[in-house]
Formats: C-alpha cells, structure tokens, sequence
C-alpha cells in the first residue's frame, strides 16, 4: 500500500470514531422510550 491510502485510511477511522465518540456523548444511542410511556397511555 502506498501511504496516501494508510493516511486516507487513518484519517477516516479517527472520523467515524470521533463521530462515534461525540454521538455516545450527547445520548444519541441511549433509549429514552420509557419517557413518553405516560404521554401514550393517555
């Protein structure tokens, strides 16, 4: 491999994880279903 495609390649693993990182930070991922079971059962 030449090293264009190593830095395209390390560039791109430090984005997704960098993206990865901030979206677990902020609660992307976490369920909040159970907020608006109150709002439903009405």
């Amino acid at each position: 491999m030449n090293k264009k495609s190593v830095y395209f390649g390390v560039t791109v693993g430090l984005i997704a994880a960098s993206v990865l990182y901030l979206a677990k930070k902020t609660g992307f991922f976490e369920d909040d279903r159970h907020l608006y079971d109150e709002f439903e059962s009405r």
